[in-house]
C-alpha cells in the first residue's frame, strides 16, 4: 500500500476531485472539511503527506501548518493557494511548509509533486535505515573482545572515541585499521555524521592530494576534497607512511591549524582525523618514514590493534562473526564440523584477521549442504598456500572438486552408484578421490 494522504479543504468540488487524482495512483485518501476535522484524523492514524488550503473558515492553513508540525513533526504539508495569497503560501515555506500549490490545480502537476515529496521521505528513511544498520554493524560491541589485549583496546576507544583530536591507529596488514576506525566514529557524539576512508597505499601521490584536499578543474572550478566535504564528520586515512613528504607537510599544517589553504582563502576545517600505520609509529620517526612536518602525532592518542597471533582467544568469535555474516549475505547458514576450530586456532595467518575471514570465505564455497567441514578448511589452507608461494590465484579443480565430493557425500558407501551419477568409472572415480585428497566419511 502507497502512502495515507490527507486532504483538507471546506469546498466539497476539491476534496472529491483530489481524492479521485490521488485515489488513481493507489494512495489511500482521507478527507476533512476543516483544519480541526483534518487535526482528528492525524491523531487517529498517520498520514505521510497532508494537502491543505490555506483559505478556510475557523483556523486557517497557516495555522493549521503550525499545529500539524507541532503534533505531528513527522508529516509533510503542502498548502493550496490562490493568486491573491501567494504571498502567504511563500511565508508557509518558511515555517516548515514542503511546497505548495496554485490553483486552479492540475491534475498532472498535482501528481507530480506529491510523487517528489514521497519520493524524498523514502530516500529519507532508507537514509536513515543505512545510518541504523552501519551504526548497528560498527557498534562497539561487535569488536570480538576475549583476549586482554583487545578488552583493554574497548576500553581504550570508550575513552577517545568522543574527542575531537587526531588519533593514530597502528595495526599490522589485515588486522583491521579500518574496522577499528569505523567503530571509533560510530561509537562518538559524530556517529551521525559522514565516514569516509582512503587508503594511501593504493592512490598515487597526485590523486591522494587531490583526494585529501580538494583540486581545481580545467575549468576553473574547485571540487573539495574529503577533508572539508565531510564536515563534520570522520576521515581515516590509512597507510600514513606511505605519504609523500610535501604531503606529510601538507597534513600536517592542517592538523595543526585546523584549516585548509584552497583557492586563496582560508577554510576552518570541522572533521576529526583518524590516521593508521602498519609500523609503530615511534619507529617511522626514527626510520624518517614520517617527516617532522607530523611531529605533533608524537603525542597524539594512539590505539594498537593487536595482531591475531596476539588474541588467539578472540579467534572462535572471530568465526561466529564470519558465520553469522555469511548466513545474511548468502542466506544459508554453515555449521563447523567439530575440530574446524581447533585447525584453525593451529594455523598461522600472516595477513591476521583478513586472512582468516577469506581462508573461511574460500572454504565455504566448498561446504556441502551448508556443512564446514576440515576437508574444506585444508583445502581452502592449501589453496592459499600455493598463491602465496606460487602466485596461482586460483586453483584449477575447483569445480571438479565441488562436483565429485557432492556425488560421494549424497551416495555414502556406494562408489559405483556415485560414479555412475558423474558418467565416469569406479577407477577414475577413485583417481579423482586420490588427486582432491577426498577421503570416504
Amino acid at each position: 500500500m502507497l502512502d495515507r494522504i490527507l486532504i483538507v479543504d471546506d469546498e466539497p468540488l476539491v476534496l472529491e476531485t483530489l481524492a479521485e487524482v490521488l485515489g488513481s495512483e493507489g494512495h489511500p485518501v482521507t478527507k476533512a472539511a476543516d483544519a480541526a476535522e483534518g487535526l482528528r484524523a492525524l491523531a487517529d492514524e498517520p498520514h505521510a503527506l497532508v494537502l491543505s488550503d490555506i483559505r478556510m473558515p475557523g483556523m486557517d492553513g497557516i495555522e493549521f501548518l503550525r499545529e500539524v508540525r507541532r503534533l505531528h513533526p513527522g508529516t509533510d504539508v503542502m498548502l493550496m493557494t490562490g493568486f491573491g495569497s501567494l504571498d502567504g503560501a511563500i511565508d508557509a515555506m518558511a515555517l516548515g511548509a514542503s511546497d505548495y500549490l496554485m490553483k486552479p490545480l492540475k491534475s498532472k502537476e498535482i501528481l507530480a509533486r506529491v510523487r517528489a515529496i514521497l519520493t524524498r521521505r523514502r530516500l529519507e528513511s532508507e537514509l536513515h535505515a543505512l545510518h541504523s544498520e552501519l551504526r548497528s554493524r560498527f557498534d562497539m560491541h561487535n569488536l570480538v573482545a576475549e583476549s586482554a589485549r583487545m578488552l583493554a583496546l574497548v576500553t581504550a576507544v570508550r575513552r577517545v572515541c568522543d574527542t575531537d583530536d587526531t588519533l593514530l591507529i597502528h595495526s599490522e596488514p589485515g588486522s583491521g585499521s579500518r574496522f577499528l576506525a569505523r567503530v571509533v566514529h560510530y561509537s562518538g557524539r559524530r556517529r551521525n555524521e559522514e565516514f569516509l576512508a582512503i587508503d594511501a597505499r593504493t592512490v598515487r601521490s597526485d590523486d591522494l592530494e587531490a583526494a585529501l584536499f580538494g583540486h581545481e578543474t580545467p575549468g576553473g572550478r574547485r571540487r573539495r576534497g574529503a577533508l572539508e566535504r565531510v564536515g563534520a564528520g570522520t576521515v581515516h586515512l590509512g597507510g600514513l607512511e606511505f605519504l609523500a613528504p610535501p604531503l606529510q607537510a601538507r597534513l600536517g599544517a592542517a592538523l595543526a591549524t585546523r584549516t585548509l589553504r584552497a583557492g586563496g582563502r582560508e577554510i576552518e576545517l570541522d572533521c576529526r582525523v583518524i590516521l593508521s600505520c602498519e609500523q609503530p609509529p615511534a619507529e617511522l620517526f626514527q626510520s624518517g618514514r614520517l617527516t617532522q612536518d607530523l611531529d605533533l602525532l608524537r603525542n597524539a592518542a594512539t590505539l594498537h590493534m593487536p595482531s591475531l597471533v596476539q588474541r588467539r582467544e578472540d579467534l572462535p568469535g572471530l568465526v561466529a562473526v564470519f558465520v553469522e555474516s555469511h548466513a545474511s549475505e548468502h542466506g544459508r547458514s554453515l555449521r563447523l564440523q567439530p575440530g574446524v576450530l581447533d585447525r584453525l586456532s593451529n594455523q598461522h595467518f600472516p595477513r591476521n584477521v583478513a586472512q582468516l575471514f577469506a581462508a573461511l570465505s574460500n572454504a565455504a564455497t566448498f561446504a556441502v549442504e551448508g556443512e564446514l567441514t576440515l576437508e574444506c578448511i585444508d583445502r581452502s589452507l592449501r589453496q592459499s598456500s600455493l598463491s602465496e608461494d606460487h602466485g596461482i590465484a586460483d586453483h584449477l579443480g575447483d569445480r571438479e572438486y565441488q562436483i565429485v565430493v557432492r556425488a560421494v557425500q549424497r551416495n555414502p558407501g556406494r562408489l559405483d552408484k556415485a560414479a555412475k551419477e558423474l558418467g565416469i568409472s569406479r577407477t577414475t572415480l577413485w583417481r579423482r578421490m586420490r588427486k582432491y585428497d577426498i577421503k570416504l566419511s
